[in-house]
């Protein structure tokens, strides 16, 4: 999730303003859980007082404020969700366009290169690991 909104906030933001966009989304991140942390803390002890107030036991009254915050959470998490999957596309790349056809090229007889598809002279790829050689020990 966090990379996905530091990706999204990043975004477009030119290489010059980077450290900007970062520390904006650090110092956003910090302030938005202290800020959560409290609202779903006063959600807590105001159901846990109102059940207090009604005589009930002190652990009751414990459970139904926590089960209020979790609930009230829980509403906060689905919102969040659905404005995240309705959001528009941050990335800011544009669509690429299609190439245009260029015909098949042919490799050049006797060599191990051949033009590829934009014409340019293409090398043979090179091996995925390096040869072992068993005839010595470790």
């Amino acid at each position: 999730m966090f990379v996905a909104v530091a990706t999204a906030a990043n975004a477009g933001v030119p290489a010059d303003r980077a450290d900007l966009a970062a520390a904006l989304l650090n110092a956003s991140q910090q302030v938005g859980g202290a800020l959560g942390l409290a609202v779903l803390s006063a959600i807590a002890t105001a159901r846990t007082s109102h059940v207090l107030a009604a005589r009930a036991p002190l652990p009751a009254a414990l459970t139904a404020g926590f089960h209020q915050a979790l609930f009230a959470g829980s509403l906060f998490m689905a919102a969040t969700a659905v404005i995240g999957l309705r959001a528009s596309d941050t990335r800011g790349d544009p669509h690429p366009a299609e190439p245009s056809p260029v015909p098949d090229a042919r490799p050049v007889a006797g060599n191990s290169r051949s033009l590829s598809r934009t014409g340019r002279v293409s090398r043979p790829a090179p091996p995925l690991c390096l040869p072992i050689d068993t005839t010595r020990p470790f």
